[in-house]
């Protein structure tokens, strides 16, 4: 064994080890800390949040990452309407006059948007904060680019008001915006309200004063403060968008192991073998969820699926048939647009058991850019993770030429330094993503004269950017919530499995 693969064995190692601690580990949100600010402001003062939130504001005067312009409405509505509330601070009064036209500027692209370039309960929180704003006497925005948009927000908020008040459901994620009476029962097991740190202090708030609420209440405290220090800023009120989540990172984590081929390797059994004994408990008859307290999803329980069987326990398959919709599957039932990549990690735990997948790959197809990318998908913001988990699902078909179109279009977006990037400089995280989908292929016999070199490349670059056991200053959001957002130990666990994978490549190649 070579010095790289000491290093990022041991720095694997350590990140395994830790999955699933504190709930899970993610970026800061600017929406939740602002939703927090204004409806539950710290105890020991908010004005540490505001500083936090006033230096995530851009040169344009909007919040939210600029690679992907739609989703920044719902960071900057909630920052402009936080920072009303701590306008006699220098600064902050021209901080929210930026962000209302920003705000302006930005409402013309939602004249021709598509469902599917919403964030997660964008069509019931944009248009909720938008009224809010009007309410507070700010400069009122004009509604008419926004009309498709608000004629299926009201559709959705009637679709949700007749839901079952059940803890722990995707439809109460948006309570912030929907809710008005308190009720207990909306509390799950980790003492939030469906897994939002924004619905959670909205939910605190409504029931402050209210004595028979009074111990659930607490317990929604607490939740709020593990839900702070689960983004690691130690900044009181700066908070995560979604908590908890450990199974999501747990799988999502092991998922890249998978697919890097270096999920058994022994020198890694240590950790990875306790949580997969960990998984074989929380799956049961309905699947998994992100947590043991949330609603069973069709990502998580295909990545279960796949886990479980690599290491030989049986599973039952109507687990993972429950989330087929025809000819695809879902994350959550009534979904308005269904994910490509939840189908392709579907596809790829029933083609590991050895079951027809045709018609669910037919479906992968038709979602195909011209191009041979796919650019679109409801939970994660990077054509090249999107491509990478459809390609893995196409391994081995008779779409011989689809998967050669697809693999040229990853080849031609490399970047002259080896890396990729889909908006902006060359970053680890979407190198992984890349690097994962051609060395899979290469694995399983697919042939293509470019992938040697460009792993190659890739593998030089990612080398000279590594920096073991410190993450970047600048760290890439691909995931999609009500805001773009990273998920740290998954997101290092792909760069790091892809490195390990490319160092021991070049071993083979060798003949170490």
């Amino acid at each position: 064994m070579n010095r790289i693969q000491e290093v990022l064995l041991a720095e694997l190692h350590s990140l395994i080890s830790t999955l699933g601690s504190k709930g899970g580990l993610m970026s800061p949100s600017v929406y939740d800390t602002a939703q927090i600010l204004m409806t539950l402001p710290p105890a020991e003062g908010g004005w540490p949040a505001v500083e936090w939130l006033l230096s995530q504001q851009h040169p344009d005067g909007g919040w939210g990452d600029p690679v992907m312009p739609l989703h920044r409405d719902i960071p900057t509505l909630a920052a402009v309407l936080a920072l009303r509330g701590y306008g006699r601070r220098q600064g902050t009064r021209a901080a929210i006059q930026e962000g209302i036209a920003f705000l302006r500027k930005q409402a013309a692209l939602w004249a021709t948007t598509a469902h599917v370039d919403l964030p997660v309960g964008g069509e019931i929180v944009l248009p909720g904060l938008l009224n809010q704003l009007d309410a507070a006497g700010e400069m009122h925005i004009p509604r008419r680019p926004y009309g498709k948009l608000l004629e299926f927000g009201e559709r959705k908020r009637q679709s949700v008001a007749k839901l079952p008040l059940l803890p722990g459901m995707p439809w109460n994620h948006v309570w912030e915006i929907t809710g008005t009476e308190p009720y207990p029962q909306l509390i799950d097991g980790s003492g939030g309200l469906s897994h939002s740190p924004a619905a959670t202090a909205a939910w605190v708030k409504a029931a402050s004063g209210r004595p028979e609420l009074e111990e659930t209440a607490q317990r929604a405290r607490r939740y709020l403060a593990n839900a702070e220090r689960a983004c690691e800023m130690g900044i009181p009120g700066v908070s995560s968008t979604i908590y908890p989540f450990e199974r999501y990172e747990q799988l999502f984590a092991l998922y890249a192991l998978q697919i890097a081929g270096v999920l058994k390797d022994s020198r890694l059994e240590g950790v990875v073998v306790p949580i997969v004994k960990e998984l074989v408990a929380a799956l049961g008859s309905k699947g998994i969820a992100m947590s043991d307290h949330f609603l069973q999803d069709g990502d998580d329980t295909a990545a279960a699926v796949m886990l479980l069987h690599e290491f030989g326990y049986p599973v039952d398959l109507s687990v993972l048939y429950r989330f087929q919709n025809d000819d695809h599957f879902v994350a959550y039932a009534g979904e308005l647009h269904p994910s490509p990549t939840v189908t392709a990690r579907c596809i790829h735990a029933l083609m590991v058991m050895g079951r027809d997948v045709a018609p669910f790959q037919r479906f992968l197809l038709d979602r195909r850019d011209a191009d041979g990318r796919w650019t679109v998908d409801k939970w994660n913001r990077s054509w090249l993770y999107t491509t990478s988990h459809a390609a893995i699902a196409l391994i081995g078909s008779p779409h011989v030429e689809e998967l050669r179109e697809a693999v040229e279009a990853v080849l031609v977006c490399q970047n002259r330094d080896g890396g990729w990037s889909t908006n902006g400089p060359t970053n680890l995280t979407e190198t992984a993503y890349a690097v994962l989908m051609l060395a899979y292929l290469e694995r399983h016999g697919f042939t293509h004269q470019g992938i040697s070199l460009s792993l190659d490349r890739a593998f030089a670059w990612m080398l000279q950017n590594y920096r073991p056991f410190a993450r970047p200053d600048t760290k890439v959001k691909c995931w999609i919530a009500k805001e773009l957002y990273r998920v740290d130990r998954i997101d290092s666990i792909f760069e790091l499995s892809a490195m390990l994978m490319l160092d021991q490549r070049k071993s083979k190649e060798r003949g170490v």
